[in-house]
């Protein structure tokens, strides 16, 4: 911005003063020339021969005069010092001398043109030097004439003198009055002058101070913006940071838990073994036989726990196929719809885009079951639960995606309820292994949904809060377009007509896991969550039923005795036995490992092994 030289009031107020100082007419001046002009009257009136005037009227002008002399003394600065006063001064001695003139009879037509000609003079000539030399030259000029008609008449009279000094100290009267007028008149447009300059100045500053106001704004919107970045880069750091301490506390706790569960897998197997070895030598009717095989169905139990828990596969790979979101989510819309009350409205807001991830479609659905069912467990009177799945181009809300800067497109799973939400001591640990809210629930849900999302190289993301419900986010990459797909599903273990499976299964994750796997390769299936519900569904059913699948140690009916009891009503039906015990130990019990299928399994691998059994 350019430097602007303006005058201020300060620069303005010392120059006016002091030309004003200079150039206005002073009290003893006006004084001084005002007695000159009151003596020379005084004594055209008192010693004129020819008097028009009566003497009373003679004295009252010199007492005027006299007067006039005093009241400049008391004049205020103020009103002395004003233009129009010098004027009114002149004006006032204009029409005295003229008065006095021809009161005392020395009117003559010279005398009144000299006047003339004077006050022509000083109303043309601005500078006070001008106005007394030609003034100097008028009195000459009157002199000459004054001389003329001396010599003529051959009389002088002293109003004939007189006539030249009153001439001269008007002459001086007009020539400051003038002067003073023009130099206020100057003062006035230099003011007048300093005002518009004044005025063109607060313009530039007020349109400086509009790009400088303008300026400032754009600055503090790059501030604000800069800022905005600063928070969202420092939440992102924080979101990393709480992501590596998850990933580090979900690595160590995994590593335990692999550990525990080899080791406690064979404490088990040493206790399923050797009550196999004692029951073997016992007739059922045994007071000791009864105790014996509790231990083992117990020693069942904490075998399927501890499969459990060596299933969550926090290290271990899974088999990664390139699927489609959407085709997963609308394949088992059906199966999470079986888990819902009918208080509970389910829907579904799918994006129509690409949205090919990597993963294991095992884990992708078991991830979504699990979801569905801690959603449903929140709202135990009812309410809404929303699936969305959409892409997401992180740090790019416009513009193109540049995946070699990191900012990989994603897709988007989320899973909204309006259940009792969470506090945030709950969210701390709801990943990790065994800690549950609800009773008579191990609590491997969530982290075996953190474990297969870790895996795919995705992010799992929760915002809850007590009474407001729960949103999940799952991310998983993007795959670009292109990659090819994931395989179809094999023929040799599709079904072969109307194969019907019985699945008796106490876990509804399992359950609901098995029932979606094998009615996607074509076979009718007949859900139960315990034994007694499967004897019924097969009292029900009027067809026959070729295979049932269900565990070993169950309550009230083993699995044993279940499959000796449906054998009753479906003589070709084969028994699939699903146990945490070993093939040797099985063996020692002395079931024939064909009809075994091992915790923890694939699905893949339940439905090759009763493929394999309708097969034989």
């Amino acid at each position: 911005m350019s430097s602007l030289a303006v005058p201020t009031e300060s620069q303005i107020e010392p120059t006016v003063e002091a030309s004003s100082r200079d150039s206005a007419i002073s009290r003893p001046r006006y004084v001084v020339l005002q007695s000159l002009v009151g003596i020379m009257l005084a004594y055209q009136l008192l010693a004129g021969m020819e008097l028009i005037a009566n003497r009373p009227t003679i004295g009252v002008m010199v007492v005027g005069l006299a007067a006039m002399i005093l009241c400049l003394w008391y004049v205020p600065t103020s009103i002395l010092q004003a233009a129009w006063f010098s004027g009114a001064v002149i004006g006032i001695d204009t029409v005295l001398v003229t008065a006095t003139l021809y009161l005392s009879g020395n009117a003559r037509s010279e005398l009144y043109l000299s006047y003339f000609i004077l006050m022509l003079i000083a109303a043309s000539v601005r500078r006070l030097s001008h106005v007394i030399g030609l003034s100097l030259l008028l009195c000459v000029g009157y002199g000459v004439i004054l001389y003329q008609g001396i010599v003529q008449t051959g009389a002088l009279s002293p109003g004939h003198l007189l006539g030249i000094p009153v001439l001269m100290v008007m002459a001086m009267f007009y020539g400051l009055a003038l002067q003073t007028i023009g130099i206020e008149r100057q003062q006035k447009t230099q003011l007048l002058g300093s005002i518009e300059a004044l005025k063109e100045t607060e313009r530039t500053l007020q349109l400086s101070r509009d790009q400088l106001e303008a300026r400032i704004k754009g600055i503090k919107g790059d501030l604000s913006r800069a800022n905005d970045h600063v928070r969202q880069e420092k939440k992102e750091r924080q979101g990393l940071e709480q992501q590596l301490y998850d990933a580090q506390k979900m690595e160590a706790i995994g590593r335990i838990a692999g550990g525990v569960a080899n080791e406690l897998n064979h404490l088990v197997s040493v206790i399923g073994k050797q009550t196999g070895v004692v029951l073997s030598g016992l007739k059922p009717d045994d007071p000791l036989f009864r105790p014996i095989d509790e231990i083992f169905q117990t020693g069942g139990k904490a075998a399927a726990m501890t499969a459990q828990l060596a299933g969550l596969g926090l290290h271990d790979g899974h088999l990664r196929q390139v699927l489609s979101v959407k085709a997963v989510l609308e394949e088992t819309r059906e199966v999470m719809s079986g888990l819902l009350p009918a208080a509970i409205d389910l829907s579904m807001v799918i994006e129509d885009a690409p949205m090919d991830v990597e993963v294991d479609r095992e884990g992708l659905e078991q991830v979504l079951l699990h979801l569905a069912v801690n959603a449903r467990d929140a709202m135990p009177n009812g309410g809404r639960l929303l699936i969305e799945a959409k892409q997401a181009f992180p740090g790019h809300k416009h513009g193109p995606v540049n995946e070699e800067r990191g900012c990989i497109p994603k897709v988007i799973i989320q899973v909204t309820d309006t259940g009792s939400g969470m506090s945030i001591e709950t969210q701390s640990h709801m990943f990790e292994p065994f800690f549950s809210t609800k009773e008579m629930n191990v609590g491997l849900g969530l982290t075996a949904v953190y474990g297969i999302v870790k895996q795919s190289a995705g992010q799992v993301e929760v915002v809850s809060r007590p009474g407001e419900g729960t949103v999940v986010r799952v991310a998983l990459p993007l795959v670009r377009q292109g990659r090819p797909s994931g395989p179809s599903m094999l023929a040799p273990v599709v079904a072969k007509g109307e194969e019907t499976v019985l699945l008796v299964e106490p876990n509804e994750i399992e359950r609901k896991l098995a029932l979606s796997t094998l009615s996607r390769h074509r076979y009718r299936v007949l859900e139960a969550s315990s034994s007694v519900e499967a004897l019924l569904l097969a009292q029900q059913h009027a067809g026959a039923v070729h295979v049932v699948v269900s565990d070993l140690m169950m309550p009230e009916i083993g699995g044993r005795d279940l499959a000796k009891r449906l054998l009753g009503r479906f003589p070709k039906i084969k028994p699939l036995f699903v146990s945490g015990y070993d093939d040797e130990t099985m063996v020692i019990h002395r079931l024939n490992p064909r009809y075994l299928l091992r915790r923890p399994y694939r699905q893949a691998g339940l439905v090759e092994k009763v493929r394999e059994l309708l097969d034989a």
